[in-house]
């Protein structure tokens, strides 16, 4: 007598194994891009953060006030002086280009900005988000510059 040996898996066999593996990657694809967008957040929280410190330390030096302003578009662009008439450009010294456009200023309140008296500044906020996401960059009347999210912040 024969004995017939099969090699390999049944098609339903084949079929859990697809749909497991379908699951996973859809779901470590969402865990993917929630970090994508944090990463974009923190990037965009520190350039900001580090820029607000340049304007408050050029104020300072210079003995001027330096208010901000927001220029809206496709890429915000937040700036501190005169108002460009043609536009943003990355790189210049009092100008801050968006690092990522899906990340928006939604709004700056209080009308912010430094005065180069004794370090000081007017206080104000300014909201940032991506998605459901949102954070704060808060300016203090005594010129420090904080960063929090927006629901533990009161």
């Amino acid at each position: 007598m024969k004995k017939t040996r099969t090699n390999g898996f049944t098609l339903v066999e084949l079929l859990l194994v697809l749909t497991i593996a379908a699951l996973l990657s859809l779901a470590s694809l969402q865990g993917w891009q929630s970090w994508q967008q944090r990463q974009r957040m923190q990037e965009t929280a520190r350039q900001l953060q580090r820029f607000l410190h340049g304007v408050r330390a050029w104020a300072n030096w210079h003995n001027r006030e330096q208010p901000l302003w927001l220029l809206t578009g496709e890429r915000w662009c937040l700036g501190s002086g005169a108002v460009p008439a043609a536009g943003c450009d990355s790189g210049r010294r009092l100008q801050l280009l968006a690092p990522h456009p899906q990340v928006h200023i939604i709004a700056i309140e209080g009308a912010p900005g430094f005065y180069g008296k004794r370090n000081v500044a007017k206080a104000g906020h300014i909201i940032f988000g991506e998605g459901s996401l949102r954070w704060r960059m808060i300016i203090s009347s005594r010129g420090r510059i904080r960063l929090c999210q927006v629901a533990p912040c009161l």
